[in-house]
């Protein structure tokens, strides 16, 4: 099944690891660790159009891509248990 995540973008459910919450990890200061972490730093794709809400982490062909998406991290979780 596919999952709009915001503007045009739609990804494969099968491909998403997590569907984290910004702000959440915003107030822990942990984004730019959990980006390192993961080492997707260059490997994101903002398409929140500066309303960032939710960071959605796929795998698509052995590449970790993240996108940073306007659209809530429940409402996307949602789409993709459908």
């Amino acid at each position: 099944m596919y999952v709009h995540i915001g503007k045009d973008v739609i990804v494969n459910s099968k491909n998403i690891i997590a569907i984290l919450d910004i702000e959440s990890l915003e107030k822990k200061k942990s984004l730019k660790e959990v980006l390192q972490n993961l080492k997707i730093s260059d490997n994101i794709i903002d398409v929140s159009e500066e309303n960032k809400k939710s960071l959605i982490i796929l795998q698509k062909d052995c590449n970790i891509i993240g996108y940073i998406s306007n659209i809530s991290s429940n409402t996307i979780a949602k789409r993709a248990n459908k």
